[in-house]
Parts: structure tokens; C-alpha cells; sequence
């Protein structure tokens, strides 16, 4: 049951650091491509990229928190009983929390693109 622990906790940290670097890599590629437009409409575009990314990366951590939550209760990854508990849970429980508070912050940028700060007005 120990490597069952040792694979989930491998397995769970390689996808976090294959996905944040390649929504980076995207997010910084998609940007220089918006630098190159005018003012208003580049910071229009730059704040739905925003709330896109933040929308994905939002879906994608409920997804992981939810499996996570649900791989530990349909496997026993713990050494002993002793060892089981809520506990094991937690971690699962926070990503998905985390992922739904950047999911609704992702889809409010997206859904008003409206609240841009204007150049000539400077919200």
C-alpha cells in the first residue's frame, strides 16, 4: 500500500508542473501575440485571456481534487489503519475548494470583458 501512496503523490505532482508550465508557456505566447494590437482592444483581449486561463486551470484543480477525493475512497493508500482518516482527504478537498474559487473569478473576467480599465478613462 506504501507505493500505491508513493505512485498517487508521483503521479499527482508531475501532472501539476506538466500543466501550470504549459498554461504558462500558452498564456505568455497567446499575450506577446496580443502586444502587437492597439490599446484598447489589446487590454480587452489580454483580460479574457485572463479569465480563460483562469477558468481552465480552475476546471482542471476541481477535476484533480475530485479524482484525488475519489481515489482515496475507493483505495486503501495509507501503511495501517492508525493512519486512515479525514486526513487524507484534505488535500483533495482544498485543491477543489481552490479550484472553484479560480473558476468563478476565471469565468466573472470572462463573462465582462466590460470591466477593462480604458486608456482614456482609467477606471
Amino acid at each position: 500500500m506504501a507505493e500505491t501512496y508513493y505512485y498517487m503523490w508521483e503521479f499527482v505532482t508531475s501532472m501539476t508542473i506538466i500543466i501550470l508550465v504549459a498554461a504558462y508557456i500558452i498564456h505568455d505566447r497567446i499575450r506577446l501575440r496580443f502586444e502587437k494590437l492597439e490599446e484598447p482592444e489589446r487590454q480587452q483581449r489580454i483580460t479574457w485571456l485572463k479569465g480563460i486561463t483562469m477558468t481552465i486551470l480552475g476546471v482542471l484543480a476541481m477535476l484533480g481534487g475530485s479524482s484525488w477525493v475519489a481515489f482515496i475512497l475507493t483505495h486503501k493508500i495509507y501503511i495501517s489503519e492508525e493512519l486512515a482518516g479525514f486526513h487524507d482527504k484534505v488535500p483533495g478537498i482544498i485543491m477543489a475548494a481552490i479550484g472553484l474559487l479560480v473558476l468563478i473569478s476565471g469565468i466573472k473576467k470572462y463573462r465582462r470583458p466590460e470591466d477593462v480599465p480604458d486608456a482614456n478613462n482609467n477606471k
